[in-house]
């Protein structure tokens, strides 16, 4: 285990029921039930790219919680994701289902609050973040940073994408699937899981990485629905896959707002 300390932030290397995390802390805090974040990262970028958002919720009263997803960092094997880009929604699919270990496992320790629970991500992690709110009831808020609520319309569209001769080797029963195991947690298939909870979205237009279009129409088609009566759409027109500084600093007040007040 190793321990970093800058002002009155620790940042920790543990593990969270053999999950590999950083956990960010005020040093003030170390022992304290505090009401917590669970911020995940983006495809093939590092746990520690969520430390810049971390540092302000911590400032902003949280305990924030930086899983290393499958295949990433400690977690990492011989595949060579830039290459085998298919492992995408396997790990998201397990970042899901790990949710609750984490939860778990901070509850077991009395230093969260199952009652103050907030999710987050970026890109990848923002799509992780929405897929959570729609599995997660007990979540409170969540944000999902340049990332999209409807996981199998993105799948499909990417593997429509993909070369022909690539399309014929995927099996279709495996596809077929995988939009299922997708749906479960797609949240513009399960919009009324939000339930009115409050949800932060923030995209740029221009996005090519995770296309806009997919949270404009959930923002289209669901808007003015009863459960989506908390959630705010942020964008930045003509911006692309990424997130300005003044983006964390309204999602982290989005959810200091949320959870704190």
């Amino acid at each position: 285990m190793t321990t970093t300390v800058f002002e009155d932030v620790i940042v920790r290397t543990t593990k969270l029921d053999e999950l590999p995390v950083l956990h960010v802390f005020a040093a003030s805090q170390a022992q304290t039930k505090q009401p917590t974040i669970i911020d995940y990262h983006g495809w093939t970028t590092p746990t520690s790219a969520e430390l810049v958002a971390s540092y302000q919720l911590v400032q902003a009263g949280f305990r924030v919680i930086l899983p290393t997803a499958y295949l990433h960092g400690s977690r990492a094997t011989e595949v060579d994701l830039d290459q085998h880009p298919e492992h995408f929604w396997e790990i998201v699919g397990h970042s899901v289902a790990e949710f609750p270990r984490l939860v778990a496992a901070l509850v077991a320790q009395g230093i969260s609050d199952p009652d103050q629970l907030g999710v987050m991500g970026t890109s990848m992690g923002g799509i992780t973040a929405a897929a959570i709110m729609a599995t997660q009831p007990a979540v409170v808020a969540g944000a999902s940073l340049i990332g999209a609520p409807a996981p199998t319309a993105f799948a499909k569209a990417q593997v429509a994408q993909l070369p022909a001769a690539i399309q014929a080797k995927l099996p279709s029963a495996w596809l077929q699937t995988t939009y299922d195991q997708l749906g479960q947690f797609d949240l513009s298939q399960h919009a009324d899981r939000l339930a009115g909870r409050p949800m932060f979205f923030f995209n740029g237009t221009a996005d090519t990485m995770v296309p806009y279009q997919y949270v404009a129409d959930f923002k289209q088609k669901f808007a003015d629905t009863p459960a989506l009566a908390q959630t705010v759409f942020k964008t930045a027109e003509g911006g692309g896959h990424h997130v300005p500084h003044k983006m964390h600093a309204a999602a982290v007040d989005f959810l200091k707002t949320a959870i704190l007040a």
